[in-house]
């Protein structure tokens, strides 16, 4: 395993404690909201949590198709878009957890909480990275 690699596993392992961390939160503080969201802005909210986590999924062929980087930029290397991508997609699946407490505070259900919470926790235990490229690897390659 790189270094690449092991920093990419210690920072998947940190981002499911943070999310676990974001559901102990919620299940401390009640909600203080009067009376629960309209349906429609919980449904807008759980689409979006929902589309942060198939663009989570998808983050290393969403870098490889639409960010051509210069020779000159930090992503210029495969490793660098790969580990870019890998953050991003760790970021996106942390993303539907965040959504998911403000969901709570804003009163929501806690069945819908508690469905959005498991997404992100599962989405985030079964996420692989892959291999790190090598230096010398195509960037369309991963």
């Amino acid at each position: 395993m790189t270094p690449q690699e092991r920093m990419m596993q210690f920072l998947k392992y940190a981002f499911i404690v943070s999310v676990l961390l974001f559901g102990v939160v919620a299940m401390k503080i009640p909600s203080k909201a009067p009376h629960p969201p309209q349906h429609m802005v919980e449904a807008i909210i759980s689409v979006i949590a929902l589309s942060n986590l198939v663009l989570g999924l998808n983050a290393q062929r969403f870098f490889a198709r639409f960010i051509k980087p210069d020779a000159g930029t930090p992503l210029a290397t495969p490793v660098s878009q790969w580990f870019a991508a890998g953050i991003f997609s760790l970021a996106m699946m942390e993303s539907c957890a965040l959504f998911a407490l403000v969901l709570h505070l804003l009163g929501s259900s806690s069945k819908l909480v508690g469905i959005l919470f498991a997404c992100a926790i599962v989405t985030l235990m079964s996420w692989n990275p892959g291999s790190a490229p090598t230096q010398d690897a195509n960037l369309r390659s991963f």
